[in-house]
């Protein structure tokens, strides 16, 4: 049988990977729905789709359902706070949050974000302890002006420097 790390041991060796950060958003069930994920990535540029990677455990996960519209919004690195409060356990994520409203059915964006992607579900695949969506985009646009908040060896960075970070 073929030996495998523990998840701690996972999670630091691919921690030493930096990736952006994004806040993944939806309208369902007449509320806002939206959470911190770090695993997205580009897919597939014909036809155009990304990826996402969300906690089995999540209670956003069952509005994030195949044929659903979704948002991903790409977090500057002035918006630290914002990942922090969208990875929190709270009933209100979007309490004190600028957004902007996109697609059919209103899906919200963090306004100030570095990029944006409208999508809707295409397939979800089981993934251990993740869920893995497929989205295949329909509109998205960046903001040159910004730079990217950054999640590495477990905190969030605004810049290079662990003094201007949070761990989470």
């Amino acid at each position: 049988m073929t030996e495998t790390v523990s998840g701690l041991e996972l999670r630091t060796a691919v921690g030493s990977f930096p990736s952006g950060v994004t806040v993944v958003t939806t309208h369902s069930e007449g509320k806002d729905i939206g959470l911190t994920v770090s695993a997205f990535a580009s897919l597939s540029l014909e036809p155009a789709m990304v990826v996402v990677c969300i906690e089995n455990k999540s209670k956003s996960l069952p509005h994030l359902a195949v044929g659903r519209e979704i948002g991903i919004s790409v977090l500057a690195s002035d918006q630290l706070e914002l990942a922090v409060q969208f990875a929190r356990h709270v009933d209100d994520r979007f309490a004190g949050v600028e957004i902007e409203r996109r697609g059919e059915i209103g899906v919200p964006f963090v306004k100030g974000a570095v990029a944006w992607f409208l999508g809707v579900v295409d397939s979800w695949y089981e993934g251990g302890d993740h869920t893995i969506l497929t989205i295949k985009v329909t509109k998205s646009d960046q903001n040159s002006e910004s730079y990217p908040l950054s999640y590495f060896r477990g905190h969030l960075m605004r810049d290079k420097s662990f003094d201007n970070s949070e761990r989470i």
